[in-house]
């Protein structure tokens, strides 16, 4: 009995940690934007909650359009070089854009198929992901086709490393992406795949 109510607890909390971090982050930028934009449009009086929102969504559109045209990459282009040039909004900038890149850029395009290697020794096998990028110096000076894996960490799988790895020595799983990321995310809890 103690057990069984224990196991209904624990599948509540595996229900509900996750829907309700995502409610709150939700909230959170709603609420973030919404003070941070309040004073500008309700000088204006035609404030109406939510417009917030309809603002972000017309910058970002208004960026969008800006940056599919020459001229308007090319002051992109130049606004970023700026903001490169300094020091700690430079670091903070480019941790952004890269984590806006990994989340927005299709899974497809990131990793490219799921594989096992003998890391970080030999029996021991990790779970990884090919990408579809090569370095051709590197493979010109080891005299070895090697394949790029990234290696992710549990819980966030954005985060990891790359191991150029002879492509003999890796194995090729017939396992999806998404299925492989569900491992991952959940540190090995997830169900068979």
């Amino acid at each position: 009995m103690k057990k069984e109510i224990k196991n209904i607890f624990v599948t509540g909390l595996l229900i509900f940690v996750p829907i309700s971090a995502t409610l709150f982050l939700i909230f959170w930028v709603f609420k973030y934007i919404e003070d941070f934009l309040y004073p500008y449009l309700a000088k204006s009086g035609h404030y109406i909650p939510g417009m917030g929102w309809l603002v972000v969504v017309l910058t970002i559109f208004l960026f969008g359009l800006l940056g599919r045209f020459t001229l308007g990459n090319r002051i992109l282009g130049y606004a970023e070089t700026q903001v490169r040039r300094i020091p700690i909004i430079r670091t903070i900038y480019v941790g952004v854009k890269e984590a806006t890149k990994a989340i927005l850029v299709s899974e497809a395009e990131r990793l490219k198929g799921v594989v096992l290697i003998e890391y970080p020794r030999k029996g021991v096998y990790t779970l990884g992901f090919t990408t579809g990028s090569v370095i051709e110096d590197a493979i010109e000076k080891t005299g070895k086709k090697l394949i790029n894996v990234f290696v992710p960490t549990s819980p966030n799988p954005t985060s990891g490393f790359v191991i150029l790895v002879p492509e003999e020595e890796v194995i090729y799983l017939d396992v999806k992406v998404e299925d492989a990321l569900k491992v991952v995310i959940s540190g090995g809890f997830t169900q068979q795949i």
